[in-house]
Parts: C-alpha cells; structure tokens; sequence
C-alpha cells in the first residue's frame, strides 16, 4: 500500500570473527543468507521471551563493509587454500579426522524490519537488542566481536 512507515532496525558494524563461509555446497567466500535469516530469528525468538511478546522481525537485508576470507595462497600454488584451524589432537597425538569449513571475518550491518513494538517501548527494545548482541550471540557461526548501538528508523514507502 501506498503510504505505509515501515520500522526498521539498523544494526550497524557488526563484527565477525570465523563465521561460516560456505554460500552453497559449491561456493565459499560469505555466508549464506540462511545463516543471517537464523541470527534474526534467534534475537526474534529471546527479545519475545524477554516480554515483547508482539514483536516480529518481517525482513532481513545484509550490507557487507568488509569480508576477509580466510584462504591462503603460496607462491607458485595454482588455487587458494582453506586456512585451518587447528584442531586439538587426539589421545595420541595425531589430528582428528575433520573436515574443515571455510571462515571469514565480517564487518557487516543488518536491516531488521519489525512490527509489534510501540514507540514508548523502543528505547527498551534497543536496550535489550544490545544486551543479548553483547551476551556472546554467534552470528553464521562466528564470533561477534563488537557492533555499534542499534538505530531505529522509519521508512515511508511510495
């Protein structure tokens, strides 16, 4: 419809350290958009147990600033390699039979639009949003090292 606000959530400069690189059972060098779909529905699904029972994420959009793919490539070598990441060793002293994955580090930002909050309870909302990031929240399987307080934002559309 012409006319509507949309709300939106920007989380700005999230930094990730090893996230999962695999895009397809083909392709490696960012995640796939599954992996950021599972992060919002993760922050979804805590921020409605912590009382925002209303609450819906209805899109998720990803900006990429930076990504490092942790690949290695010698001089005279053909292809990249996977950088490993060294596993500890078995009881006697030889590496595990694993299979490693393709990581990166990212600086990324998220765009989460979201109903079911009224404004007097936004600042609440943002206030929880930056507890559960800092609470060790994993992100395609990485790290998230630092982020950037969350930024509501209304969109008209038309």
């Amino acid at each position: 419809m012409i006319g509507d606000i949309r709300k939106v959530l920007i989380l700005p400069h999230l930094k990730v350290q090893g996230a999962n690189a695999l895009s397809s059972p083909f392709t490696i060098g960012f995640p796939a958009m599954t992996a950021w779909l599972g992060a919002t529905h993760a922050l979804q699904r805590n921020l409605v147990a912590n009382g925002f029972q209303d609450l819906q994420f209805k899109a998720t959009a990803v900006i990429s600033h930076s990504c490092n793919l942790q690949t290695y490539k010698g001089r005279g070598d053909f292809v990249h390699s996977i950088i490993g990441t060294g596993n500890p060793l078995s009881k006697t002293g030889k590496r595990p039979a694993f299979i490693e994955e393709a990581r990166c580090h990212l600086d990324c930002s998220l765009l989460v639009e979201y109903v079911g909050v009224e404004q007097d309870l936004l600042p609440n909302l943002l206030d929880q949003l930056s507890r559960l990031l800092h609470s060790k929240m994993k992100i395609a399987g990485g790290d998230l090292l630092s982020f950037q307080p969350p930024i509501p934002i209304k969109i008209a559309d038309g």
